[in-house]
């Protein structure tokens, strides 16, 4: 770990010397991503030996980047997450009437790095993200189940460990207005709650279970920098 830190930061102190004449600026970054994200969990599910969860992922990233040189840009970011569940959620909870669409959200707070390997109007990039996404709300869902029979299903996913990696290409359109687009990898340590309570007319149930959840998520990602 030493020596591959020991290597960056020669290659910075190469970079930054080769770039004499630049003058160091800062920059916005937008971009947005779609995506597939599969999460690993750590228990099966009630009805099968599935032990993952299938989402769409969206999101939206806010950067602010100091350009040291040409080539390299270090800076800070958020944003926001969303997922949107696709699974056959019958799986998980045993109830017919609960198999609908679930949202949840996060807002990430991440250092960030960029890397343009060619000081051209096109050139192929990389840029990578460490940080924590901070959980936002949960999804509360109350439901009829057979009859007089109600159903209320509370369910989050909790804030955890965030890194990211992006390749691509980016394109200079002005002296500093570039678009860039790319496949997108992320991963997001998280915790999934789940409480379902059910009532009646004459009685009440309650149960429910935590586990872990590693999240996987890899889509494309297009975005501008001014």
């Amino acid at each position: 770990m030493k020596s591959i830190l020991s290597a960056f930061i020669l290659c910075l102190v190469i970079t930054l010397a080769n770039a004499q004449d630049f003058r160091p600026y800062y920059s916005n970054n937008i971009n947005f991503g779609v995506s597939y994200t599969h999460g690993q969990t750590g228990q099966t599910t009630m009805r099968t030996s599935d032990d993952g969860m299938d989402f769409l992922g969206l999101q939206f990233n806010y950067i602010g980047l100091v350009h040291l040189t040409p080539k390299v840009a270090i800076g800070a970011g958020t944003g926001i997450r969303h997922m949107i569940t696709i699974d056959d959620w019958d799986d998980w909870y045993g109830y017919d009437d609960l198999d609908f669409i679930r949202s949840y959200f996060s807002v990430p707070l991440y250092a960030h790095a960029q890397f343009r390997f060619l000081d051209r109007k096109v050139s192929p990039f990389l840029q990578t993200s460490l940080g924590y996404h901070i959980r936002v709300g949960e999804s509360d869902i109350n439901r009829g189940h057979g009859g007089e029979n109600t159903v209320r299903e509370v369910s989050s996913i909790s804030s955890g460990l965030l890194a990211g990696l992006q390749a691509g290409v980016s394109i200079h359109v002005g002296s500093r207005f570039n678009i860039m687009a790319g496949p997108y990898f992320e991963y997001r340590k998280a915790t999934f709650d789940r409480a379902v309570m059910e009532t009646s007319s004459w009685s009440t149930s309650a149960s429910g279970f935590t586990t872990d959840l590693n999240l996987f998520e890899a889509g494309v990602k297009v975005g501008f920098t001014f």
